[in-house]
């Protein structure tokens, strides 16, 4: 895909601080789309923006929401209004993992993992949609895992809650495919971001590389492995495509 794939986009980025979400801002604008990245980290979002390329700034805003206020809505519309004014795509990559054996999860962790991987995003895939089916047009991309379609030792209820994510992603697909907005789930593999840095990798060393090993590429993603991914099924190159589970993970999920 050429460098102007996106021109004329304005895209919705929500995660937008994240290792992979401020991967995708940086990488869409220098494909010509207008970027808006919204997270709850307000210094996170400054210096995301801070480091990228001064020449892409004048199309890059950022939004500091409470993802857990009854006022999302409200906030996100208002933040939309007042820079990008449309959105043509947006990107949900925001979420919470959390690590136990399945009989000592707790349940206040269940209803974290709930709040932040499923009613956050199902409010703000309400929100968009609605502004979309004004247009007549859209592209929706909302970030499973590889978890979500297959169990994983230890995350009995991130299983879950991807899962479910898949699902209500499928019943958006259809629901919206009248109105020319396309919904599709991208799910990765384990991927070098916040949770794979946390201090649990550093004491458990072993469980790293034994991923690493599993896995047929010999190694865990980089957020800059689903770039070329999420650029196809925000373009025009994509009309065609909905409902759809993409495994971006190294193979991982054929052995």
């Amino acid at each position: 895909m050429n460098k102007n794939t996106l021109t004329g986009k304005k895209a919705l980025i929500f995660g937008g601080a994240g290792r992979i979400g401020s991967a995708t801002g940086k990488y869409f604008l220098e494909h010509g789309a207008e970027v808006l990245l919204a997270d709850r980290d307000n210094l996170t979002l400054s210096n995301v923006k801070n480091n990228y390329p001064s020449y892409v700034l004048p199309r890059c805003f950022t939004a500091t929401l409470d993802t857990q206020s009854e006022q999302l809505e409200t906030e996100l519309k208002v933040a939309i209004s007042n820079t990008i004014k449309e959105v043509d795509v947006l990107i949900n990559c925001m979420g919470y993992i959390y690590r136990a054996p399945f009989l000592e999860h707790s349940m206040d962790e269940l209803d974290i993992l709930w709040n932040a991987n499923v009613k956050t995003i199902f409010r703000v895939c309400q929100l968009i949609s609605k502004l979309m089916m004004e247009r007549e047009k859209g592209k929706i991309i909302n970030f499973s895992s590889v978890g979500g379609t297959r169990p994983e030792q230890n995350h009995s209820g991130y299983c879950a809650v991807k899962s479910a994510l898949i699902a209500f992603s499928k019943v958006m697909a259809v629901e919206l495919a009248p109105y020319n907005i396309q919904v599709n789930v991208v799910g990765p593999g384990p991927t070098e971001t916040t949770p794979f840095t946390s201090d649990y990798y550093f004491k458990h060393p072993q469980i790293l590389k034994a991923l690493e090993e599993k896995t047929p590429m010999g190694r865990i993603g980089h957020p800059e492995d689903h770039l070329g991914l999420l650029l196809f099924l925000a373009s025009d190159q994509s009309n065609w495509v909905t409902g759809q589970v993409i495994l971006s993970d190294g193979g991982l999920s054929l052995v």
